[in-house]
């Protein structure tokens, strides 16, 4: 039982985050922004390039975390 309660009143390294995938990196970010809570701080955007299987156009996985 003591375990449960330790685990309860550890603080999430962050209040939120969201993920997307686009083929432009500055839109997908920009419209992950938007799911953002009013009121909260963003403290974090990254991407990541994600190569396509039939050779095309690479895409972006981007991530948008906030407190």
């Amino acid at each position: 039982m003591t375990s449960i309660i330790v685990l309860g009143t550890v603080a999430p390294s962050h209040a939120g985050s969201v993920t997307a995938t686009g083929f432009d990196q500055s839109a997908t970010i920009d419209d992950l922004k938007t799911n953002v809570p009013q009121g909260a701080t963003i403290t974090d955007t990254s991407c990541e390039t994600v190569g396509v299987p039939s050779g095309g156009d690479n895409k972006f996985r981007c991530t948008v975390t906030w407190d």
